[in-house]
């Protein structure tokens, strides 16, 4: 790998003229011109030296030194300083207390800035030499090690079974000093937990953290311990010995560290340039990568990526297909690092489980057929009995129908039948809205009742009967939503639209399905679950095509409490869900789903449905917690590790 090296002098001539001879040299020259470029340049790219001028414009190289001095990523880059300025013995101790071995005073020569370079360098090559941080992380997890590692003067970190378990503050400034940046202590404060000799329970029994407080801070500080110096050569050390645990205990999961350092730390794992001398290898799945995936939450893109490594697809060639992965390079050395692919020179069969798996997490969304569902149509039921109908109520140029009692039971069913198709749900028990009584209702609604009792029923034939069925169902349907505060309001104003309750067309099902819907979502907002899903099932039934019924039918089924533990419930929800997308992609729906891959656990998916959502709809309010929550988790877990590259 070719060497770079930066070069941070204001003075263009002299900056051409060092970084061609540089080049001459066979290594790589960028050339910072301000303090500030200098900055930019260190945390975007990945260098082996700084060459430093202290008179910066902007940011001087004196902040700069101490800045990268005090940085854990920075702490070990080998700098040789330039200067025309500070030119003293004074100053070159100063700087050698920083850890500059090389103070090269203005005008040098040639010789003494080659031999600069080269010493630097081959420090640079011994040190790489030792395992970093992270390669020994890894071989502790992979291992299952127990024991005690020692990153340099730090608190030293506690291993159970390769997993980091806890970390030893006692008689250490370091977390005392990440609590004091945070504003949660004071410099006493930390003199104080020093010199007593206790654990981190001292911040808590002091009444400095609550508890709950003292164990999330303790997380954080753990993860930015380790993601900081993941790089790291020297003083790393793991000693497989007994160790006392202190207080309070913590979980930290090394594969999702190290998957999120991989992004947030890009440059800590030169995957692009690995990846690149790897392009015509093939990717395939090792028995580690179904035992360790589930232990990750991926991004959606990571999870497309991931579906197309299949032992016979090159490297480059899944690049090539990354399309919307933000760092498919990272993605696919991250997966080489944990084991869980192999790169091989030929196409082959990919690993499979050694275990009973049941499911992956991180798998692409299923698009499932949606069910059948039951619909009711009543055009087949008219057309069967329409010769009565007319027989009973009359047509053109036939006599006047006959009156009540001049017709028999049948005959009466079929009139009522065919006359409740002009009559709204107040006028069906003679009533109007603006003298509604709820007594007047009930009395109306059980006197209707009562007309078809079971054994004026046995008198129908088998037609008619079914005409009987709906009649009181429409009577049930109308004294169920006037009797109902919400049904009642949103029925209110179906009707001042003019609307009609009938029978035999299709706008009466579309009135008495969007008085269904609307009550529906009155419900979820009032968190009835139940009397959201009866609702919303009878619109679904009615407009069985419409998405928006079946979106909110599949929420309040996935709400209902009395589904939790019903998998068919379950399942019937997210296949409505599919079908609503398939008839419309609505907000909604996205945002529906979305929250329910977020309770499975797949938050990365969960994230992709909520941004569909969003994009369709800015406020979705579903979609904007879903997003919300999975934002304070991410936070949770990086909080205090990923901040600006200087703290």
């Amino acid at each position: 790998m070719t060497v770079r090296i930066l070069l941070a002098e204001d003075n263009e001539n002299l900056a051409g003229l060092l970084a061609r001879f540089i080049e001459s040299k066979g290594f790589e020259a960028a050339i910072a011109a301000t303090g500030t470029q200098a900055v930019k340049q260190l945390a975007s790219g990945n260098f082996d030296l700084l060459l430093l001028d202290l008179g910066l414009p902007e940011i001087s190289g004196v902040e700069i030194l101490h800045k990268i001095r005090k940085s854990a990523r920075f702490a070990n880059l080998p700098v040789i300083i330039m200067t025309g300025i500070y030119k003293s013995e004074k100053h070159a101790q100063a700087a050698t207390r920083l850890g500059v071995k090389h103070y090269l005073e203005k005008p040098f020569s040639r010789e003494a800035f080659e031999a600069a370079i080269h010493d630097s360098l081959r420090a640079t090559e011994t040190a790489q030499e030792k395992p970093t941080l992270l390669a020994t992380l890894l071989s502790i997890y992979n291992n299952r090690l127990s024991g005690l590692l020692a990153i340099g003067d730090l608190s030293p970190i506690a291993f159970v079974t390769g997993e980091p378990a806890s970390f030893c503050a006692r008689g250490k400034a370091d977390f005392g000093g990440y609590l004091l940046a945070k504003g949660e202590i004071s410099r006493a404060d930390i003199t104080d937990f020093i010199n007593s000799d206790s654990g981190r329970l001292f911040f808590t029994e002091a009444g400095l953290l609550t508890f709950d407080d003292l164990q999330s801070e303790a997380h954080l500080y753990l993860v930015k311990l380790l993601t900081d110096n993941l790089q790291k050569t020297e003083g790393i050390y793991f000693s497989q010995e007994e160790v006392r645990y202190e207080a309070p205990l913590l979980t930290v999961s090394i594969p999702r560290l190290i998957y999120d350092a991989t992004r947030q730390y890009p440059e800590q794992f030169h995957s692009a340039q690995l990846i690149a001398r790897k392009a015509g290898l093939y990717p395939a799945r090792t028995a580690a990568f179904y035992r360790r995936a589930n232990l990750l939450t991926m991004s959606g893109a990571d999870i497309v990526l991931l579906e197309k490594i299949n032992g016979k697809t090159t490297v480059s060639e899944l690049l090539a297909k990354s399309g919307g992965s933000s760092d498919p390079e990272a993605f696919i050395n991250f997966l080489q690092l944990l084991g869980m692919v192999t790169l091989r020179e030929a196409p082959g069969p990919e690993a499979l489980p050694d275990f009973p798996l049941k499911t992956l997490f991180n798998r692409p969304l299923e698009e499932s057929s949606p069910m059948e569902e039951l619909t009711i149509d009543f055009d087949d039921l008219v057309e069967e009995v329409a010769d009565n109908v007319v027989m009973a109520m009359g047509g053109d140029n036939m006599a006047a129908p006959l009156s009540s009692q001049e017709i028999g039971f049948e005959q009466a069913v079929q009139r009522e039948y065919a006359q409740l198709k002009d009559k709204d749900y107040y006028t069906a028990f003679g009533m109007n809205p603006a003298k509604f009584s709820f007594n007047t209702l009930k009395e109306a609604y059980f006197s209707k009742v009562k007309e078809y009792s079971p054994e004026r029923f046995m008198e129908l034939s088998g037609a008619t009967s079914a005409m009987a069925q709906e009649i009181l169902s429409i009577y049930a349907d109308a004294y169920n939503t006037l009797s109902n505060v919400v049904t009642k309001e949103r029925y209110d104003e179906m009707l001042n639209d003019n609307k009609t309750m009938g029978i035999d067309g299709r706008e009466d099902g579309q009135l008495h399905a969007r008085i269904q819907f609307q009550s529906g979502k009155v419900f979820l907002d009032m968190g009835e679950y139940e009397n959201a899903e009866k609702a919303l099932q009878e619109a679904y039934t009615l407009e069985p095509d419409n998405s928006g019924h079946t979106a909110f039918l599949a929420w309040a089924i996935y709400n209902n409490s009395v589904n939790s533990k019903s998998k068919a419930a379950l399942e019937r929800a997210r296949n409505l869900l599919t079908k609503s997308l398939q008839i419309e992609k609505s907000a909604e729906a996205f945002a529906f789903r979305g929250w329910m891959l977020y309770d499975e656990g797949r938050d990365g998916l969960a994230e992709s449905e909520f941004l569909k959502a969003l994009k369709i709809n800015p406020r979705e309010s579903v979609a904007l917690k879903g997003m919300k929550l999975i934002n304070e988790k991410r936070d949770g877990d990086k909080k205090g590790v990923f901040r600006r590259l200087f703290n």
